[in-house]
Protein backbone atom coordinates (compact mmCIF):
# COMPACT_ATOMS: atom_id res chain seq x y z
CA UNK A 1 0.00 0.00 0.00
CA UNK A 2 1.27 3.48 -0.80
CA UNK A 3 0.73 6.09 1.87
CA UNK A 4 0.59 9.84 1.51
CA UNK A 5 1.36 12.14 4.42
CA UNK A 6 1.71 15.84 5.07
CA UNK A 7 5.35 15.69 3.99
CA UNK A 8 4.18 14.57 0.52
CA UNK A 9 5.99 11.26 0.89
CA UNK A 10 4.64 7.87 -0.10
CA UNK A 11 5.89 4.56 1.29
CA UNK A 12 5.44 1.03 -0.01
CA UNK A 13 4.20 -1.15 2.84
CA UNK A 14 3.77 -4.25 0.69
CA UNK A 15 7.60 -4.35 0.52
CA UNK A 16 9.37 -2.67 3.42
CA UNK A 17 12.86 -3.27 2.06
CA UNK A 18 14.78 -0.83 -0.12
CA UNK A 19 14.83 -1.51 -3.82
CA UNK A 20 17.36 -4.25 -4.47
CA UNK A 21 20.39 -3.97 -6.71
CA UNK A 22 18.54 -6.12 -9.24
CA UNK A 23 15.62 -3.69 -9.26
CA UNK A 24 17.97 -0.77 -9.85
CA UNK A 25 19.31 -2.59 -12.90
CA UNK A 26 15.75 -3.19 -14.12
CA UNK A 27 14.88 0.48 -13.64
CA UNK A 28 17.91 1.38 -15.75
CA UNK A 29 16.74 -1.06 -18.41
CA UNK A 30 13.31 0.54 -18.21
CA UNK A 31 14.72 3.90 -19.17
CA UNK A 32 16.51 2.31 -22.12
CA UNK A 33 13.35 0.52 -23.28
CA UNK A 34 11.30 3.69 -23.12
CA UNK A 35 13.87 5.38 -25.33
CA UNK A 36 13.64 2.70 -28.03
CA UNK A 37 11.47 3.15 -31.17
CA UNK A 38 7.92 1.94 -30.61
CA UNK A 39 7.95 -0.65 -33.39
CA UNK A 40 5.65 -3.65 -33.35
CA UNK A 41 7.48 -6.64 -31.79
CA UNK A 42 7.26 -10.02 -33.45
CA UNK A 43 4.76 -12.55 -32.12
CA UNK A 44 6.11 -15.00 -29.59
CA UNK A 45 4.96 -18.46 -28.66
CA UNK A 46 3.63 -18.89 -25.13
CA UNK A 47 6.50 -19.82 -22.81
CA UNK A 48 6.58 -20.46 -19.06
CA UNK A 49 10.00 -20.55 -17.43
CA UNK A 50 10.17 -21.93 -13.90
CA UNK A 51 12.79 -20.57 -11.49
CA UNK A 52 13.20 -21.41 -7.80
CA UNK A 53 10.16 -20.27 -5.85
CA UNK A 54 8.77 -18.17 -8.71
CA UNK A 55 7.29 -18.53 -12.16
CA UNK A 56 8.40 -16.04 -14.80
CA UNK A 57 5.25 -15.24 -16.74
CA UNK A 58 5.87 -14.69 -20.46
CA UNK A 59 3.39 -12.94 -22.75
CA UNK A 60 1.38 -15.19 -25.04
CA UNK A 61 0.83 -12.63 -27.81
CA UNK A 62 2.64 -10.00 -29.78
CA UNK A 63 3.39 -7.01 -27.60
CA UNK A 64 1.53 -3.85 -28.68
CA UNK A 65 3.47 -0.63 -28.85
CA UNK A 66 2.17 2.52 -27.23
CA UNK A 67 1.91 6.04 -28.56
CA UNK A 68 2.67 9.21 -26.68
CA UNK A 69 -1.08 9.86 -26.37
CA UNK A 70 -1.73 6.54 -24.60
CA UNK A 71 -2.72 6.54 -20.95
CA UNK A 72 -0.11 6.10 -18.24
CA UNK A 73 -1.72 2.77 -17.38
CA UNK A 74 -1.27 1.50 -20.95
CA UNK A 75 2.35 2.62 -21.02
CA UNK A 76 2.94 0.85 -17.72
CA UNK A 77 1.48 -2.40 -19.10
CA UNK A 78 3.58 -2.08 -22.27
CA UNK A 79 6.71 -1.64 -20.15
CA UNK A 80 5.88 -4.68 -18.01
CA UNK A 81 5.34 -6.80 -21.14
CA UNK A 82 8.69 -5.66 -22.55
CA UNK A 83 10.52 -6.53 -19.33
CA UNK A 84 8.65 -9.82 -19.03
CA UNK A 85 9.86 -10.75 -22.53
CA UNK A 86 13.39 -10.20 -21.21
CA UNK A 87 12.73 -12.82 -18.50
CA UNK A 88 12.34 -10.43 -15.56
CA UNK A 89 10.62 -12.24 -12.66
CA UNK A 90 7.20 -11.16 -11.51
CA UNK A 91 8.21 -9.82 -8.09
CA UNK A 92 10.72 -7.44 -9.73
CA UNK A 93 8.10 -6.33 -12.24
CA UNK A 94 5.77 -5.56 -9.34
CA UNK A 95 8.45 -3.42 -7.69
CA UNK A 96 8.98 -1.52 -10.95
CA UNK A 97 5.25 -0.82 -11.15
CA UNK A 98 5.10 0.22 -7.48
CA UNK A 99 8.03 2.59 -8.00
CA UNK A 100 6.27 4.13 -11.00
CA UNK A 101 3.01 4.52 -9.09
CA UNK A 102 4.93 5.98 -6.18
CA UNK A 103 6.38 8.70 -8.41
CA UNK A 104 3.03 9.38 -10.10
CA UNK A 105 1.07 9.67 -6.87
CA UNK A 106 3.77 11.71 -5.15
CA UNK A 107 3.58 14.27 -7.93
CA UNK A 108 -0.21 14.36 -7.74
CA UNK A 109 -0.12 14.70 -3.94
CA UNK A 110 2.24 17.65 -4.21
CA UNK A 111 -0.15 19.38 -6.60
CA UNK A 112 -3.15 18.71 -4.35
CA UNK A 113 -1.28 19.89 -1.26
CA UNK A 114 -0.31 23.18 -2.89
CA UNK A 115 -3.84 23.70 -4.21
CA UNK A 116 -5.58 22.92 -0.89
CA UNK A 117 -2.83 24.13 1.47
CA UNK A 118 -2.53 20.62 2.87
CA UNK A 119 -6.16 20.38 3.98
CA UNK A 120 -6.33 17.26 6.16
CA UNK A 121 -9.73 16.11 4.88
CA UNK A 122 -8.59 16.43 1.26
CA UNK A 123 -5.37 14.53 1.94
CA UNK A 124 -7.26 11.77 3.76
CA UNK A 125 -9.60 11.44 0.77
CA UNK A 126 -6.58 11.29 -1.55
CA UNK A 127 -5.05 8.52 0.55
CA UNK A 128 -8.32 6.60 0.37
CA UNK A 129 -8.34 6.91 -3.43
CA UNK A 130 -4.79 5.55 -3.55
CA UNK A 131 -5.64 2.62 -1.28
CA UNK A 132 -8.74 1.79 -3.33
CA UNK A 133 -6.98 2.00 -6.70
CA UNK A 134 -3.80 0.08 -5.86
CA UNK A 135 -5.14 -3.38 -6.70
CA UNK A 136 -6.72 -2.27 -9.97
CA UNK A 137 -3.54 -0.44 -11.05
CA UNK A 138 -1.37 -3.46 -10.22
CA UNK A 139 -3.78 -5.80 -12.02
CA UNK A 140 -3.82 -3.59 -15.10
CA UNK A 141 -0.01 -3.49 -15.19
CA UNK A 142 0.81 -7.11 -14.31
CA UNK A 143 -2.17 -8.89 -15.83
CA UNK A 144 -4.50 -11.14 -13.85
CA UNK A 145 -2.02 -13.99 -13.38
CA UNK A 146 0.88 -11.70 -12.48
CA UNK A 147 -1.31 -9.71 -10.08
CA UNK A 148 -2.54 -12.80 -8.25
CA UNK A 149 0.99 -14.15 -7.93
CA UNK A 150 2.19 -10.84 -6.45
CA UNK A 151 -0.87 -10.40 -4.25
CA UNK A 152 -0.76 -13.95 -2.89
CA UNK A 153 2.91 -13.47 -2.07
CA UNK A 154 1.91 -10.38 -0.07
CA UNK A 155 -0.70 -12.41 1.77
CA UNK A 156 1.85 -15.10 2.65
CA UNK A 157 4.29 -12.52 4.02
CA UNK A 158 1.69 -10.72 6.11
CA UNK A 159 -0.47 -13.63 7.28
CA UNK A 160 2.12 -16.42 7.39
CA UNK A 161 5.27 -14.99 8.95
CA UNK A 162 6.24 -18.48 10.10
CA UNK A 163 6.29 -19.80 6.50
CA UNK A 164 3.97 -22.71 7.25
CA UNK A 165 3.40 -24.91 4.18
CA UNK A 166 -0.14 -24.48 2.78
CA UNK A 167 -1.89 -26.93 0.50
CA UNK A 168 -3.22 -25.45 -2.74
CA UNK A 169 -6.76 -25.40 -1.37
CA UNK A 170 -5.62 -23.85 1.93
CA UNK A 171 -3.71 -21.15 0.08
CA UNK A 172 -6.76 -20.35 -2.03
CA UNK A 173 -9.03 -20.23 1.03
CA UNK A 174 -6.56 -18.10 2.98
CA UNK A 175 -6.27 -15.69 0.05
CA UNK A 176 -10.04 -15.34 -0.08
CA UNK A 177 -10.20 -14.60 3.65
CA UNK A 178 -7.41 -12.07 3.32
CA UNK A 179 -9.07 -10.22 0.44
CA UNK A 180 -12.32 -10.14 2.40
CA UNK A 181 -10.45 -8.62 5.35
CA UNK A 182 -8.78 -6.06 3.07
CA UNK A 183 -12.15 -5.08 1.61
CA UNK A 184 -13.52 -4.56 5.13
CA UNK A 185 -10.51 -2.41 6.02
CA UNK A 186 -11.07 -0.23 2.95
CA UNK A 187 -14.77 0.13 3.76
CA UNK A 188 -13.91 1.29 7.28
CA UNK A 189 -11.34 3.78 5.99
CA UNK A 190 -13.99 5.16 3.66
CA UNK A 191 -16.46 5.41 6.53
CA UNK A 192 -13.88 7.41 8.49
CA UNK A 193 -13.20 9.78 5.58
CA UNK A 194 -16.90 10.28 4.80
CA UNK A 195 -17.69 10.52 8.53
CA UNK A 196 -20.42 7.90 8.42
CA UNK A 197 -18.66 6.38 11.45
CA UNK A 198 -16.71 8.13 14.19
CA UNK A 199 -13.14 7.23 15.19
CA UNK A 200 -14.15 5.04 18.12
CA UNK A 201 -16.61 3.02 16.02
CA UNK A 202 -14.04 2.59 13.24
CA UNK A 203 -11.37 1.42 15.70
CA UNK A 204 -13.81 -1.03 17.27
CA UNK A 205 -14.87 -2.40 13.88
CA UNK A 206 -11.23 -2.73 12.76
CA UNK A 207 -10.42 -4.73 15.87
CA UNK A 208 -13.42 -6.97 15.29
CA UNK A 209 -12.48 -7.50 11.61
CA UNK A 210 -8.93 -8.48 12.51
CA UNK A 211 -10.10 -10.80 15.27
CA UNK A 212 -12.51 -12.48 12.84
CA UNK A 213 -9.77 -12.92 10.23
CA UNK A 214 -7.39 -14.43 12.78
CA UNK A 215 -10.10 -16.79 14.03
CA UNK A 216 -10.90 -17.88 10.47
CA UNK A 217 -7.22 -18.54 9.76
CA UNK A 218 -6.97 -20.57 12.94
CA UNK A 219 -9.99 -22.60 11.84
CA UNK A 220 -8.38 -23.16 8.44
CA UNK A 221 -4.96 -24.23 9.72
CA UNK A 222 -5.71 -25.64 13.15
CA UNK A 223 -4.32 -24.29 16.42
CA UNK A 224 -0.79 -25.71 16.09
CA UNK A 225 -0.11 -24.68 12.48
CA UNK A 226 -1.75 -21.30 13.02
CA UNK A 227 0.56 -20.67 16.00
CA UNK A 228 3.55 -21.56 13.81
CA UNK A 229 2.29 -19.26 11.06
CA UNK A 230 2.21 -16.40 13.60
CA UNK A 231 5.51 -17.51 15.17
CA UNK A 232 3.85 -18.01 18.53
CA UNK A 233 4.39 -21.79 18.71
CA UNK A 234 6.64 -23.16 21.51
CA UNK A 235 9.65 -23.89 19.29
CA UNK A 236 9.68 -20.45 17.68
CA UNK A 237 9.07 -18.76 21.03
CA UNK A 238 11.97 -20.65 22.59
CA UNK A 239 14.31 -19.78 19.72
CA UNK A 240 13.33 -16.13 19.90
CA UNK A 241 13.84 -16.06 23.67
CA UNK A 242 17.29 -17.63 23.37
CA UNK A 243 18.26 -14.93 20.91
CA UNK A 244 16.80 -12.18 23.10
CA UNK A 245 18.76 -13.34 26.16
CA UNK A 246 21.92 -14.45 24.35
CA UNK A 247 24.00 -11.70 25.97
CA UNK A 248 22.81 -12.72 29.43
CA UNK A 249 23.91 -16.32 28.72
CA UNK A 250 21.40 -17.98 31.10
CA UNK A 251 21.99 -21.57 32.17
CA UNK A 252 19.41 -24.18 31.21
CA UNK A 253 17.52 -23.91 34.49
CA UNK A 254 17.33 -20.12 34.17
CA UNK A 255 16.26 -20.39 30.55
CA UNK A 256 13.39 -22.72 31.39
CA UNK A 257 12.22 -20.26 34.07
CA UNK A 258 12.38 -17.42 31.53
CA UNK A 259 10.47 -19.52 29.01
CA UNK A 260 7.79 -20.35 31.58
CA UNK A 261 7.44 -16.65 32.42
CA UNK A 262 7.10 -15.73 28.76
CA UNK A 263 4.47 -18.44 28.21
CA UNK A 264 2.44 -17.17 31.16
CA UNK A 265 2.61 -13.63 29.81
CA UNK A 266 1.46 -14.77 26.36
CA UNK A 267 -1.50 -16.62 27.87
CA UNK A 268 -2.45 -13.64 30.06
CA UNK A 269 -2.05 -11.24 27.14
CA UNK A 270 -4.24 -13.43 24.92
CA UNK A 271 -6.93 -13.48 27.58
CA UNK A 272 -6.69 -9.69 27.96
CA UNK A 273 -6.88 -9.14 24.21
CA UNK A 274 -9.92 -11.39 24.04
CA UNK A 275 -11.54 -9.37 26.81
CA UNK A 276 -10.79 -6.03 25.12
CA UNK A 277 -10.80 -7.15 21.48
CA UNK A 278 -13.15 -4.33 20.47
CA UNK A 279 -11.68 -1.72 22.84
CA UNK A 280 -7.89 -1.91 22.68
CA UNK A 281 -7.65 1.88 22.74
CA UNK A 282 -9.05 1.74 26.27
CA UNK A 283 -6.73 3.06 28.97
CA UNK A 284 -7.87 0.20 31.18
CA UNK A 285 -6.53 -2.25 28.59
CA UNK A 286 -3.26 -0.31 28.31
CA UNK A 287 -2.81 -0.19 32.08
CA UNK A 288 -3.52 -3.91 32.53
CA UNK A 289 -1.16 -4.85 29.69
CA UNK A 290 1.61 -2.75 31.23
CA UNK A 291 1.00 -4.39 34.60
CA UNK A 292 1.46 -7.81 32.99
CA UNK A 293 4.69 -6.72 31.29
CA UNK A 294 6.01 -5.18 34.51
CA UNK A 295 5.32 -8.44 36.36
CA UNK A 296 7.18 -10.34 33.63
CA UNK A 297 10.18 -8.01 33.94
CA UNK A 298 10.28 -8.47 37.71
CA UNK A 299 10.36 -12.23 37.23
CA UNK A 300 13.10 -11.90 34.60
CA UNK A 301 15.09 -9.82 37.06
CA UNK A 302 14.62 -12.42 39.81
CA UNK A 303 15.80 -15.24 37.54
CA UNK A 304 18.82 -13.44 36.08
CA UNK A 305 19.77 -11.25 39.03
CA UNK A 306 19.47 -7.45 39.18
CA UNK A 307 22.90 -6.69 37.69
CA UNK A 308 22.57 -8.97 34.65
CA UNK A 309 18.99 -7.85 34.02
CA UNK A 310 19.95 -4.17 34.27
CA UNK A 311 22.82 -4.66 31.81
CA UNK A 312 20.46 -6.43 29.41
CA UNK A 313 17.92 -3.60 29.63
CA UNK A 314 20.63 -1.06 28.87
CA UNK A 315 21.68 -2.86 25.70
CA UNK A 316 18.07 -2.67 24.46
CA UNK A 317 17.81 1.07 25.06
CA UNK A 318 18.42 3.24 21.94
CA UNK A 319 19.66 6.22 23.94
CA UNK A 320 22.14 4.15 25.93
CA UNK A 321 23.47 2.53 22.76
CA UNK A 322 23.86 5.94 21.14
CA UNK A 323 25.90 7.19 24.08
CA UNK A 324 28.15 4.12 24.10
CA UNK A 325 28.68 4.37 20.36
CA UNK A 326 29.59 8.08 20.53
CA UNK A 327 31.28 7.97 23.93
CA UNK A 328 34.60 9.43 22.76
CA UNK A 329 33.01 11.91 20.36
CA UNK A 330 30.74 13.35 23.04
CA UNK A 331 33.30 13.24 25.84
CA UNK A 332 31.34 10.79 28.00
CA UNK A 333 32.58 8.18 30.44
CA UNK A 334 30.77 5.11 31.79
CA UNK A 335 29.70 6.96 34.93
CA UNK A 336 28.10 9.85 33.02
CA UNK A 337 26.40 7.44 30.57
CA UNK A 338 24.91 5.44 33.46
CA UNK A 339 23.82 8.69 35.10
CA UNK A 340 21.97 9.92 32.00
CA UNK A 341 20.42 6.48 31.44
CA UNK A 342 19.19 6.32 35.05
CA UNK A 343 17.73 9.83 34.92
CA UNK A 344 15.89 9.19 31.66
CA UNK A 345 14.55 5.84 32.91
CA UNK A 346 13.28 7.49 36.11
CA UNK A 347 11.67 10.26 34.08
CA UNK A 348 9.88 7.88 31.72
CA UNK A 349 8.69 5.59 34.52
CA UNK A 350 7.39 8.53 36.57
CA UNK A 351 5.50 10.03 33.62
CA UNK A 352 3.98 6.68 32.65
CA UNK A 353 2.83 5.97 36.21
CA UNK A 354 1.42 9.49 36.64
CA UNK A 355 -0.54 9.29 33.39
CA UNK A 356 -1.79 5.76 34.18
CA UNK A 357 -3.02 6.86 37.60
CA UNK A 358 -4.73 9.90 36.11
CA UNK A 359 -6.48 7.85 33.43
CA UNK A 360 -7.54 5.33 36.08
CA UNK A 361 -9.16 8.09 38.16
CA UNK A 362 -10.98 9.34 35.08
CA UNK A 363 -12.15 5.79 34.26
CA UNK A 364 -13.61 5.58 37.77
CA UNK A 365 -15.71 8.65 37.06
CA UNK A 366 -13.56 11.26 38.78
CA UNK A 367 -13.15 14.66 37.13
CA UNK A 368 -9.68 15.28 35.68
CA UNK A 369 -8.28 18.69 34.73
CA UNK A 370 -6.14 17.67 31.77
CA UNK A 371 -4.75 21.16 31.28
CA UNK A 372 -3.35 21.01 34.81
CA UNK A 373 -2.08 17.46 34.21
CA UNK A 374 -0.22 18.50 31.06
CA UNK A 375 1.17 21.56 32.80
CA UNK A 376 2.54 19.36 35.59
CA UNK A 377 4.12 17.03 33.05
CA UNK A 378 5.71 19.94 31.21
CA UNK A 379 7.13 21.26 34.48
CA UNK A 380 8.54 17.84 35.36
CA UNK A 381 10.07 17.55 31.88
CA UNK A 382 11.75 20.94 32.22
CA UNK A 383 13.04 20.08 35.72
CA UNK A 384 14.56 16.88 34.33
CA UNK A 385 16.15 18.74 31.43
CA UNK A 386 17.69 21.28 33.81
CA UNK A 387 19.06 18.50 36.02
CA UNK A 388 20.71 16.82 33.02
CA UNK A 389 22.06 20.17 31.80
CA UNK A 390 23.72 20.79 35.19
CA UNK A 391 25.24 17.29 35.27
CA UNK A 392 26.50 17.25 31.68
CA UNK A 393 27.29 20.88 31.00
CA UNK A 394 25.68 23.00 28.32
CA UNK A 395 27.69 21.72 25.34
CA UNK A 396 27.35 18.00 26.03
CA UNK A 397 23.67 18.40 26.98
CA UNK A 398 22.97 20.11 23.64
CA UNK A 399 24.83 17.38 21.72
CA UNK A 400 22.76 14.63 23.34
CA UNK A 401 19.55 16.62 23.04
CA UNK A 402 20.07 17.24 19.30
CA UNK A 403 20.56 13.50 18.82
CA UNK A 404 17.32 12.72 20.75
CA UNK A 405 19.13 10.65 23.39
CA UNK A 406 16.73 11.85 26.09
CA UNK A 407 13.59 11.05 24.01
CA UNK A 408 11.43 13.54 25.89
CA UNK A 409 9.37 14.00 22.72
CA UNK A 410 8.47 10.30 22.70
CA UNK A 411 6.48 10.52 25.92
CA UNK A 412 2.83 10.67 24.91
CA UNK A 413 0.67 13.28 26.57
CA UNK A 414 -3.03 13.53 26.23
Amino acid sequence: MLTVGTDLSFRMTHNSHRLSFALNIILLATAVILALPKSQPAATAPITTTKPKETVIISEHALPHYTETDSTSNKRRWLVDQLREMGVPNHILAQVVLANLDAEWTKHAAEVTIKTHGDSDTMAALQLDIDKSLDSEMRAALGEEGFRQWDRDNMMREANAGNVAFTASEAESAYGLWKKYQARELALKEARVKRTMDEADVAEAQGAALAEFNQQMKGLLGDERYARSQQTDPDTAAAGLREEFAQANPNESQFQDLLKTQKQLNEQRAALENQFQTDKSSMVYTAQLKALEDARDREYERVLGPQVFDTLQKTKDPGYNQMKKNQALWGLDDRSIDGVYGTVQYYQKTVQEYEAQTHAREAQGQSVNWDAVNQSLEQFTEQTRQSLRRDLGEERFNQLDRNNVFRFNEIAHR
